[in-house]
């Protein structure tokens, strides 16, 4: 503390010493180099902490992979109450290897490793258990890759097999699913999540497959395997549509009109119902031979005629019979049989879900001119654009264009109060701990200027000499006489007369 005090008051001396000019010039020697080093350091890149892993972690995956970091010398830092890590920027590359190498983080349990750590001492009931213990694991990490999900957990149940059809039980499966903060889970994607499980494991069936979140709530639909339905679910089918035909109509209008001048919304009214028909019309007009048959007899020749008996039968004379005449007999029957095909027609009429059966389209567009120049289009074009872009059908779709005077461009909705508030109140820290920063390096230079300054400090002053003694000063009148006679001799021989009362020569 004395040494402190020593040096502050050598420094008021030093500045008192100063003079005016020389006092503006330290204050402005100083006040520019504490700017420069403000600059300097804001602008400098300092150690920019990124995210290691998708965060929050469980505790005990942060705890094995901060070790494995510590143990590599690559720093880190916790971050969001423990539940995630961060390291410098420039050492990421390096700590996603490290980790990697090191089967870091586990995702909710080893995987196939389990199966690499099997010896020959293992049992084939261990090597089942572990087999599936790693296929939970494994499709848990597959669902944790999807967009929404944060983490993920599999439960297989398989039942031991049997001899007996009447006792052979079903595998089931059911996947626990934890999702990011105001992530929504869709019906197609809890489908799809259904479908990879079920494909996954040998004997399960998707309806035996149950999904649901970490709130409870059923995310997967038990009754899907009892009734078609969309890709999609409707109302996500529909207003994917509308939102589909809203921005091809607003696209062509801004290219027209320019961004902010154009606003559509379309309502979309669809088609759910599946209907299948079967028609089989006949047609009488159109006939075809199918087959024809012809049927022909012919007799031609005489016999004896008259009444049978003796009489009838004697030949008379000239040789012919009693009973023969004179005349010949002949007949002839023709009989056509043709079968006919009627025209008939099959139709098979299946008309699929998902039709849409009306389109009703609301705009507001900004028509009017810019600066004194006319009209960009006009309400008719304008009108015919969105019914060409949507598809426009007449006689079942209704559009209604407005022209109306938008007071700002249309765009995405501003950002969060207090997203904006916090970004900036992270500025200001930062700004305030690079001049925090800036200060104390001036502090350090001031100091370290004042010390060299301290050592070369002006010399002592010599001592004042002691009072002369009857001696020296009888000395220093011999020496000045001595010196008098070697100088001016005739001025010591007056002197001497003087002195011995002579008369002067």
């Amino acid at each position: 503390m004395e040494a402190f005090r020593r040096f502050l008051a050598q420094a008021r001396a030093y500045w008192s010493g100063l003079g005016g000019p020389r006092r503006a010039g330290v204050v402005t020697a100083t006040v520019a180099l504490a700017v420069a080093l403000g600059v300097v350091i804001y602008l400098s890149p300092g150690d920019k902490y990124v995210p290691l892993a998708g965060s929050p972690l469980p505790p005990d995956e942060v705890a094995s992979m901060r070790a494995k970091l510590n143990a590599e010398n690559i720093p880190n830092r916790l971050t969001g109450g423990g539940s995630g890590l961060e390291v410098p920027e420039d050492r990421y590359a390096l700590a996603k290897v490290t980790l990697a190498a090191a089967g870091l983080p586990a995702g909710g349990g080893k995987g196939w490793e389990l199966i690499d750590e099997t010896s020959l001492m293992t049992t084939p009931f261990v090597q089942g258990v572990n087999y599936q213990r790693a296929l939970q694991a494994e499709l848990g990490r597959s669902i944790s890759q999807l967009e929404a999900v944060q983490s993920a957990r599999v439960l297989i149940a398989r039942p031991e097999p049997s001899p007996f059809m009447r006792d052979q039980k079903l595998t089931t499966a059911s996947v626990v699913l934890k999702l990011k903060p105001n992530a929504v889970m869709s019906r197609s994607t809890a489908a799809g999540i259904v479908s990879l499980v079920a494909r996954s494991v040998e004997g399960l069936k998707p309806e035996n497959v149950t999904v649901v979140d970490s709130g409870g709530r059923m995310l997967s639909d038990p009754h899907a395997a009892d009734r078609d339905s969309l890709p999609t679910p409707q109302l996500e089918y529909r207003r994917e549509l509308e939102a589909y035909l809203a921005s091809k109509a607003e696209a062509m209008l801004n290219q027209h009109l320019g961004p902010g001048r154009a606003v559509v919304q379309v309502s979309a009214d669809i088609n759910f119902q599946r209907v299948k028909e079967t028609q089989k019309t006949y047609s009488p007009d159109g006939k075809v031979a199918r087959s024809e048959l012809q049927t022909s007899s012919k007799t031609t020749g005489s016999g004896p005629r008259g009444v049978a008996g003796a009489a009838n039968n004697v030949p008379r004379a000239g040789g012919a019979p009693a009973g023969a005449g004179s005349g010949g007999s002949s007949s002839q029957d023709e009989k056509t049989q043709t079968d006919y095909a009627i025209s008939e027609t099959l139709r098979d009429i299946e008309d699929r879900m998902g039709a849409v059966t009306r389109l009703t389209v609301a705009a507001l567009v900004d028509l009017t001119p810019q600066g004194e120049g006319p009209a960009l289009i006009s309400a008719v074009d304008a009108q015919d654009i969105i019914k060409q872009a949507v598809g426009f059908r007449a006689g079942r779709d209704e559009v209604k264009l407005t022209n109306v005077k938008l007071t700002g461009p249309v765009g995405p909705a501003e950002p969060d109060d207090t997203l904006t508030k916090l970004q900036r109140i992270q500025a200001y820290v930062g700004l305030g701990r690079n001049i925090s920063l800036a200060l104390a390096t001036v502090l350090v230079v001031m100091i370290v200027a004042l010390l060299a300054l301290r050592r070369r400090r002006a010399p002592e002053p010599a001592p004042a000499p002691a009072a002369p003694t009857d001696a020296d000063r009888r000395q220093a009148e011999l020496d000045r006489l001595i010196e008098m006679a070697r100088t001016d001799p005739d001025r010591v021989a007056a002197i001497f007369r003087a002195l011995v009362g002579a008369p002067a020569s």
